[in-house]
């Protein structure tokens, strides 16, 4: 049984190569992008539960273009940069997590598992808050003047 559908569009074939094959053992079922537009294409036909995106030149592009067109789609973008204002701009940007090179197989996997498989955290419902008693005192006290009257 497939738990998801992943779309991997990155440049690099041995990288796609070894994300892939990690993916498909643990279950999740794979599509691959060497460029954003077949990636768009993909995304048009094809349901995905969520989407890697490697950094290339228009990686950056690609993930605000993506966001804005499938803004409910999660994305992890992966990246060789340490730099916490730029994981924090990509962040802003659309993706859902950011994760470095080198890939560690299990961090991906646990990242994956923790973006599609959390629950939906319901609101919590909201509570009619009691009058304080300043306000119930006044209220009274505007009965009875109209009442005199």
């Amino acid at each position: 049984m497939t738990r998801a559908r992943i779309l991997i569009l990155e440049e690099d074939r041995q990288l796609v190569d070894e994300l892939r094959d990690d993916l498909d053992l643990v279950g999740f079922e794979t599509e691959v992008a060497l460029s954003s537009q077949v990636a768009f294409t993909i995304l048009e036909e094809r349901k995905m539960d969520l989407a890697i995106v490697g950094a290339s030149t228009q990686a950056v592009d690609t993930l605000r273009k993506l966001h804005q067109q499938f803004s409910k789609l999660p994305i992890i973008f992966l990246t060789e940069q340490k730099s916490k204002r730029y994981q924090s701009s990509l962040l802003k940007e659309g993706a859902s997590a950011v994760l470095g090179m080198p890939l560690d197989k299990n961090q991906v996997i646990a990242k994956i598992e923790q973006i599609i498989e959390k629950p939906v955290v319901q609101p919590p419902k909201k509570r009619r808050k009691k009058p304080s008693k300043e306000v119930s005192k006044k209220k009274k006290k505007r009965k009875s003047t109209y009442s005199a009257s």
